[in-house]
């Protein structure tokens, strides 16, 4: 049988002198990854010999201009991006809802036609829409 002495918060196992982890070293391990996290940021700041000999970049007006325009143009891509598939996937929903003759159109599309609810309505109209479009020849 182990003899096992429990003092305070760790535990030592007294047959073979090993300790034994418990919630106090949990939370002493869990806390690492900041503790790391810091010292790297903290460690980054360049030497005082380092940046008296370097200077600051100096643009002119036409490369400040160009700067900003390309940061704006990064920023504007992903939105026309998402608004050319929000106006396809609610123009695409209110199409086949009415060819499909869905029980459901008046839902999948009002919510495809609310930009932040889009998707939803695309994917609840995927998953209800008939089958079969009324009229057409059966396969």
């Amino acid at each position: 049988m182990l003899d096992v002495k429990t003092v305070e918060n760790y535990c030592v196992d007294m047959c073979s002198q090993k300790s034994v982890i418990n919630a106090l070293m949990k939370r002493l391990i869990s806390g690492f990854p900041l503790f790391f996290t810091a010292v790297t940021l903290l460690a980054q700041d360049a030497s005082p010999e380092a940046t008296a000999d370097t200077t600051p970049i100096q643009l002119t007006d036409a490369q400040a201009a160009g700067v900003f325009a390309a940061i704006c143009g990064l920023g504007v891509i992903p939105i026309v991006i998402s608004v050319a598939l929000w106006l396809w996937a609610a123009i695409w929903v209110t199409k086949d809802a009415n060819r499909r003759q869905s029980p459901n159109a008046g839902l999948v599309k009002v919510l495809t036609w609310i930009p932040f609810t889009w998707f939803i309505g695309w994917i609840i109209h995927l998953v209800t829409r008939p089958k079969t479009i009324p009229g057409a020849p059966n396969p």
